[in-house]
């Protein structure tokens, strides 16, 4: 995926274009109740049954929306007094449709355009102790535009007509269009819970994240792994045959 970044003010989190609807993280009891809640849906609908198979489409997207009124502080110590940096009123808005071919009965590769948007406001409180050096406070308003696309592929396990799961995983390319030389190389993918609402209609849920970072600019790598992050909902229109 290639990532096209216009950023004004100072770049504060790492932007990560293509969630699964995120819309708060769970507990573990969270996650039993929508469990429980789609065995009983698939029950009550009997009549759904998955559209999936080589030579289906499948047409879906995913929506973010995030606001952190407190946000994070952060104090650093001087020999001149100290600074009280705060980044809060945070709002980030992402966006990702994407559209998916079954290549096989189970694999399927899939195209994924996204944008993001980050602002929120910085402030650095200076607190002088030496009295040649005054105080001061300063605070920017900032914001982030993202723009990008990326692949991704799919493989489903369908426990019946309408229950299944389904690994995905991809790679992405992110790049600052105001420097870029700075950007991410991202590798991974995360496992997804999938229940058919209707033959064609499809409700997904993601949970987790594995995935490997390196930066172009710095050179440093990263990797990040957890089951209890990044939990959302998602849907997809599944059609073709």
């Amino acid at each position: 995926m290639m990532l096209i970044i216009i950023e004004s003010f100072k770049k504060v989190d790492e932007l990560s274009l293509f969630p699964i609807l995120k819309l708060n993280y769970l507990t573990n009891a969270g996650m039993k109740k929508i469990l429980l809640s789609l065995i009983l849906l698939s029950g009550i609908i009997g009549s759904a049954s998955a559209q999936i198979g080589k030579g289906m489409y499948y047409l879906g997207g995913s929506l973010n929306y995030n606001y952190d009124q407190a946000g994070t502080t952060t104090v650093y110590s001087y020999s001149s007094g100290e600074t009280v940096y705060t980044n809060n009123h945070v709002t980030n808005f992402q966006v990702s449709p994407d559209i998916g071919l079954f290549l096989s009965d189970r694999w399927a590769v899939g195209l994924q355009l996204g944008y993001t948007r980050i602002s929120g406001m910085e402030t650095n409180d200076f607190i002088s102790t030496d009295a040649s050096v005054p105080s001061y406070v300063h605070t920017d308003h900032y914001s982030t535009d993202a723009l990008g696309i990326g692949i991704h592929f799919r493989y489903y396990w369908m426990f019946n007509n309408k229950i299944g799961i389904f690994p995905q995983f991809g790679i992405t390319t992110s790049n600052n269009l105001n420097n870029f030389n700075a950007g991410t190389l991202s590798i991974g993918g995360n496992p997804n819970i999938v229940f058919f609402a209707t033959p064609h209609l499809a409700i997904n849920m993601g949970f987790g994240n594995l995935s490997y970072n390196l930066d172009y600019q710095t050179k440093t790598n990263s990797f990040n792994l957890g089951l209890n992050e990044n939990i959302g909902f998602g849907l997809n229109y599944y059609w073709g045959k």
